[in-house]
């Protein structure tokens, strides 16, 4: 969704880049490896941090939700604030494509709706910068 490619597309490039064709993937998905596949596409991604609600994430976010401390997982999803042209309105909502819920959680949208799955880490997520050519 971040890169216009589908999930296919997204995991062979993961494959090259040193993940198993099958899992689990925990042991290879750590944040580097997650920055290595966003710069791939022009993305820039921070490093891990901590999370107490969605005000905390950057505009657009990988977010860890139902975060397990013992085991130190959780399941990603993708958070967008999607904030107006002049920064004085936001309509955040979350993609959520756990396939074991019903469909119509898989887009989470306002305030309400994400207080109910909230967020424990997360990987702010910008676009790249381009320089100028000469």
């Amino acid at each position: 969704m971040l890169c216009n490619k589908s999930l296919a597309d997204i995991f062979k490039q993961a494959e090259a880049l040193g993940l198993p064709k099958v899992g689990p993937y925990w042991l290879y998905a750590d944040g580097d490896f997650i920055a290595r596949l966003l710069a791939a596409h022009g993305l820039v991604a921070t490093v891990w941090k901590e999370a107490k609600s969605y005000n905390d994430l950057s505009e657009v976010s990988l977010a860890l939700v139902s975060y397990d401390e013992s085991y130190e997982v959780g399941r990603a999803v993708i958070y967008h604030r999607n904030t107006s042209a002049d920064g004085k309105t936001a309509q955040p909502y979350v993609v959520d494509p756990y396939p074991h819920t019903d469909s119509k959680l898989h887009v989470r949208m306002g305030t309400a709706a994400l207080a109910e799955l909230p967020p424990s880490w997360y990987i702010g997520v910008t676009q790249m910068n381009k320089t100028a050519g000469k």
